[in-house]
């Protein structure tokens, strides 16, 4: 369950009705759905991605290092594969080791906003990352680690930084830390924003201006809208139903769901306190122990010449890289890559309770959270 420490707008019904026009409107003559799916196609058709599997001594400043065997960047910046020794009495697992990602640097994840014709609309980006499928996915308007918009890589400056980081121009209307996913980095965690602008912005090719709306329906397309811009369009407030017009809902499903937003504690299976309490019982009666060791001392992983695995083939693998992208910052790089084993699952279960829909949770730890 995300912390909402550090957004400002949590009591601004304002902002959070304005958020909801975006949301209710599915289209824009700003850039129309048609125009839209040209764009991006043409997107992926006319820029030059490539991405090649090659062995680890091919990768151009990274090396294991000596006496650990850890997988690190001869700046010392970006990230390092190391190994993790994992205790924890919460479910059946008890004890493991593991590689982690540790990438200690906060990372901004952030859209910029600005009104057209009284709606809002996001900028949103085009952008190759190399473990992408599809090459191409809809993302933030900046995406970035702090060793990429500090110009470690020495290629081109981030796009639209400015607004994201002092003296901004424009104003935070969200701004959140939030973790990454914990079975595979350590205690790496991201800012989620939001900035609003006013002032006309130069459009690169590679960005668009989309509402909400029409983001939203994109999210129903396989492998379109990436998981960081999903990571900070879930912190974006909505106004209850009665706060503007909308059209009327299809079927009880839509009636329950859109009856959530603006359901009360008295509604509410359980109320805000109850839940902060339960989160807060479930950290405080379990353990866990995290404890960087050697990537060499991993017990139950194997490295090759091209890989790091589990002896049992699970979990994932960590491959080497040699990626082109002919719009990045820098249009040629190899690096290490986490490659999962098999296809994930993360579902909810929905149930509408006394005509309010709700959704079953589950408190839940991961080798490299912070707690619980």
């Amino acid at each position: 369950m995300a912390s909402t420490a550090g957004l400002r707008w949590g009591l601004d019904a304002y902002t959070s009705r304005r958020f909801t026009v975006s949301a209710h409107a599915v289209d824009s003559p700003v850039l129309p759905n048609t125009a839209f799916r040209r764009w991006f196609d043409e997107h992926r058709r006319a820029n030059q991605f490539t991405v090649h599997r090659i062995p680890f001594d091919e990768l151009v400043g990274w090396r294991f290092e000596d006496g650990t065997g850890n997988l690190v960047h001869d700046s010392g910046k970006f990230f390092s594969v190391e190994g993790l020794d994992v205790h924890t009495d919460w479910g059946d697992r008890g004890a493991w080791m593991q590689p982690i990602i540790n990438q200690p640097e906060i990372g901004i994840l952030g859209i910029v906003v600005k009104e057209f014709d009284g709606i809002l609309h996001c900028l949103m980006q085009a952008k190759m990352e190399p473990g992408n499928l599809d090459s191409v996915q809809l993302s933030p308007t900046v995406q970035a680690t702090r060793s990429n918009y500090t110009g470690v890589h020495r290629g081109r400056s981030i796009r639209y930084l400015e607004y994201f980081l002092p003296p901004r121009r424009g104003d935070v209307v969200i701004d959140s830390l939030q973790s990454e996913q914990g079975a595979w980095f350590l205690h790496k965690r991201n800012r989620n924003m939001v900035v609003e602008v006013t002032e006309d912005i130069p459009l690169h090719d590679d960005f668009c201006w989309l509402t909400i709306g029409q983001i939203h329906q994109l999210l129903c397309q396989d492998n379109l809208v990436n998981m960081d811009s999903r990571t900070v369009l879930a912190c974006i407030p909505f106004d209850a139903p009665n706060g503007g017009p909308r059209e009327p809902a299809r079927g009880p499903y839509r009636e329950s769901l859109l009856r959530s937003f603006s359901a009360g504690a008295q509604q509410s299976l359980h109320s805000t306190g109850e839940i902060l309490s339960w989160l807060t019982d479930a950290k405080s009666r379990h353990e866990l122990i995290q404890r960087t060791v050697p990537l060499r001392e991993v017990k139950h992983w194997y490295r090759t010449p091209d890989e790091i695995g589990h002896e049992m083939g699970k979990y994932f693998t960590v491959i080497a890289a040699d990626v082109s992208a002919s719009n990045r910052e820098v249009t040629r790089w190899t690096q290490p890559l986490l490659a999962p084993v098999e296809r994930g699952l993360v579902a909810f279960l929905a149930r509408p309770i006394d005509g309010v829909l709700h959704l079953l949770m589950q408190a839940k730890t991961e080798a490299g959270v912070f707690d619980f």
